[in-house]
């Protein structure tokens, strides 16, 4: 008679294909949330702090200046009490006859583009509530700029009731 003794754990009474297969699992599951976590940590380029020209900003840039007619901006971590953020880059194509005669169009159609952007909550959080928050655009062409072709404007997010924002709202769409 022989003294062979068996483990008594659960692993070991499973039949050898079904260990197999449970570590295959836990191998694909692993390598699933570890590509889902590069391609999270990847996805956008870090945003550089400090004196940033305004042709620099990119979307998700938090800003220390609540004013809309600056050259540059202070960009500043997103966790830090900021007055808004830059959530959007805005395309503000006008027939070029519409845009010569009336002086103010382009920024009323830029702040009603990034309204827009805001009302359906593209680029941004989609947990925030509208009513909460107002949009704008930064960076308007110049009328030359635009009739050389620059018809890029930023949209920037900000309280509506002038309080500071202490978190990211930008949300890069998929």
């Amino acid at each position: 008679m022989s003294d062979v003794r068996r483990p008594n754990g659960w692993w070991s009474r499973l039949p050898a294909w079904a260990r197999i297969g449970l570590v295959a699992f836990a191998v694909v599951v692993i390598a699933l949330a570890a590509l889902i976590a590069f391609r999270v940590a990847t996805r956008a380029p870090a945003i550089p702090l400090g004196e940033t020209a305004i042709a620099d900003l990119q979307p998700g840039s938090c800003v220390a200046e609540d004013r809309l007619d600056l050259a540059t901006y202070t960009v500043v971590a997103c966790s830090a009490p900021h007055p808004q953020q830059v959530f959007a880059s805005a395309d503000l194509e006008l027939d070029e006859s519409v845009y010569a005669q009336t002086g103010g169009a382009l920024d009323a159609f830029g702040d009603a583009v990034c309204d827009r952007y805001l009302e359906y909550r593209l680029f941004l959080d989609q947990e925030i509530e509208r009513t909460d928050y107002t949009a704008r655009a930064i960076g308007l062409p110049t009328p030359d700029e635009y009739a050389a072709g620059d018809t890029d404007a930023l949209c920037v997010i900000a309280r509506g009731d002038g309080d500071d924002l202490t978190d990211d709202l930008y949300r890069p769409m998929p």
